[in-house]
């Protein structure tokens, strides 16, 4: 007869609560890490040395996750949060730490897993490129979810651990100008008739003002069209639509958005569903310190990945010989070529890309000589075109990144191939947030 094998039923842990557990040490996006069955329990808003009772929200082979459920000993780093949305919204994590805090936290997460994953780390970071803690924000999404028992509509961003949205009223890292639409545009919802039938809306600063771009996943009435009009004429604001098919319709005025980049004196036209940097000082300060670190000149000719609009390609035209900017969007190429026109600029040139296939450097452009490297990847950064750069033995490299993760794993790449680790540092494109923006020099 055929025995089988029956596993030994295992008491799951899941829920169950955990007395004055303590806190030892911050992981690099500032959850506090604690100890429990051998392995890390990893707790959102936990700060090290503090003692806390904590529920186990998740439980895997090699970590836990916990939530706090009560403060027994504070740590003196603990502050109150400025929203009072914050213990319940998952936007912002690090609204218990000052911002000077938040700094060093992110700095020693930084230098941390360029050690563990690149294995190496200069001993001092350059200092943070800073700005002001709160009210930067110039692009923001907030969720729509209609309640079919209730028939109210909810408007806010998602719930730490959730699908459901918290009732927004404030957010104080938003610009004080999209900021104040938050209260009048729940106020518009709730009085639509296809209130069931919205997806999201977008708030957007350009230098025209403010912009709203809702999107709906049915066709308007011409009431709700004319509410909109109406709502955008009363809080002078430019108002977008976008149907289920990406049908992208302006209702009013139809101004074309652009931002400057100041020091360049550059113009960079937009639109409503276009990606933004979305802190516009830091911004400004990010491309400041990419061109300075490439020490670029007349001669060269330079190799911008992942270029988008041309924040960085455009600026880098106006110092050197020539600059080849690569995106994978064709849209966005058309928007960035058409953007080198606008400000006059006649030595940058774009194409269009997948940056993460392996025949790169069978590309036409990629056969030009480039000594110099920019690259600026989304959060699952550019190991796939890590190769190729290194095959074009550029002086230098800065690689500006939104995952330090993806960086010090990229970076090790780099280092192997022959490069030095120059420079490393923060960019503090999001405080409140765990979300870390660095930048780094490599050289030959």
């Amino acid at each position: 007869m055929a025995q089988f094998f029956k596993a030994t039923p295992t008491k799951s842990v899941k829920n169950r609560i955990l007395k004055n557990v303590q806190v030892e040490k911050l992981d690099h996006q500032g959850r506090g890490i604690a100890y429990f069955q051998k392995k890390p329990l990893f707790i959102d808003g936990a700060l090290p040395g503090e003692k806390l009772d904590i529920q186990i929200l998740e439980s895997k082979k090699r970590y836990s996750k916990g939530a706090i459920k009560k403060i027994n000993q504070a740590s003196d780093l603990r502050i109150e949060s400025s929203c009072p949305h914050y213990s319940e919204c998952g936007g912002c994590h690090l609204q218990h730490l000052s911002h000077q805090s938040q700094l060093e936290v992110k700095a020693n997460g930084l230098v941390s897993l360029f050690k563990r994953f690149a294995k190496q780390a200069p001993e001092q970071l350059e200092p943070a490129i800073v700005d002001q803690p709160w009210g930067y924000r110039r692009t923001a999404r907030f969720g729509l979810q209609f309640d079919r028992k209730t028939k109210q509509l909810r408007m806010g961003f998602r719930r730490a651990l959730s699908n459901d949205l918290i009732e927004q009223t404030v957010c104080p890292v938003l610009l004080p100008q999209l900021e104040t639409l938050i209260v009048p545009l729940k106020t518009l919802w709730g009085g639509l008739e296809s209130k069931a039938d919205l997806g999201h809306v977008e708030l957007i600063s350009a230098d025209q003002g403010a912009v709203v771009l809702l999107r709906h996943l049915k066709a308007l009435s011409n009431a709700d069209i004319n509410a909109l009009l109406a709502f955008s004429n009363e809080h002078q604001v430019q108002f977008y639509t976008q149907d289920s098919h990406h049908q992208l319709t302006c209702l009013n005025n139809n101004e074309q958005l652009s931002y400057q980049l100041t020091e360049w004196k550059c113009t960079l036209n937009f639109n409503a569903t276009d990606f933004l940097q979305v802190n516009s000082n830091v911004n400004q300060q990010m491309v400041a310190q990419a061109l300075n670190w490439l020490s670029l000149n007349k001669r060269d000719v330079v190799l911008d990945l992942f270029c988008g609009l041309g924040n960085f390609t455009l600026p880098i035209a106006k110092q050197v010989n020539k600059v080849i900017g690569i995106e994978g969007i064709q849209k966005m190429v058309d928007r960035a070529t058409d953007n080198a026109a606008l400000n006059q600029i006649d030595n940058a040139v774009f194409h269009q890309a997948d940056l993460s296939a392996s025949d790169v450097e069978k590309q036409a452009w990629a056969k030009e000589e480039f000594n110099k490297v920019l690259l600026d990847p989304a959060r699952a950064g550019a190991f796939e075109c890590m190769p190729f750069i290194i095959k074009l033995r550029p002086s230098h490299i800065v690689y500006v990144s939104c995952d330090p993760l993806t960086l010090a794993r990229d970076s090790q790449l780099l280092l192997d191939g022959g490069y030095k680790l120059e420079k490393l540092g923060l960019l503090d494109m999001f405080p409140q947030t765990m979300h870390m923006e660095s930048m780094a020099l490599f050289v030959r």
